[in-house]
């Protein structure tokens, strides 16, 4: 896959949020990027492709991350995580969050309605 322009900025948000859920005191934090611990790979029942989310934490609930960049909400690939999570989140009553930087909430707001996929979104 080729890499985004905007990979430095999509690490430091994943990295952002990693600290910010440190700090509402989720668990068992994880993210994709040095200095912690890579998430799982998830898949669904029955497939053995998967796609592994920026982020993973416990609160009460288990909850998938998936970071976007301005530049990403629309990728084809951005489609096919998107799908995978909230499909994963709906079958094990999970939460399912993407997170974008400010001004981008209406963007997210938009494809997630296109793809017809429940999330929450965190604008940072």
């Amino acid at each position: 896959m080729k890499k985004r322009q905007s990979e430095y900025a999509h690490n430091r948000l994943v990295e952002y949020t990693a600290n910010a859920l440190l700090n509402k005191n989720y668990r068992n934090v994880m993210a994709d990027i040095a200095g912690f611990e890579r998430p799982a790979e998830i898949t669904l029942n029955g497939t053995s492709k998967g796609h592994i989310p920026d982020l993973t934490a416990q609160s009460e609930q288990f909850n998938l991350f998936e970071v976007e960049t301005s530049d990403s909400i629309f990728d084809q690939h951005t489609k096919k995580q998107w799908k995978l999570f909230a499909d994963y989140a709906r079958d094990h009553h999970a939460i399912f969050w993407v997170v974008v930087p400010s001004g981008a909430r209406s963007a997210a707001e938009q494809r997630l309605n296109e793809l017809n996929i429940h999330a929450n979104i965190w604008e940072i």
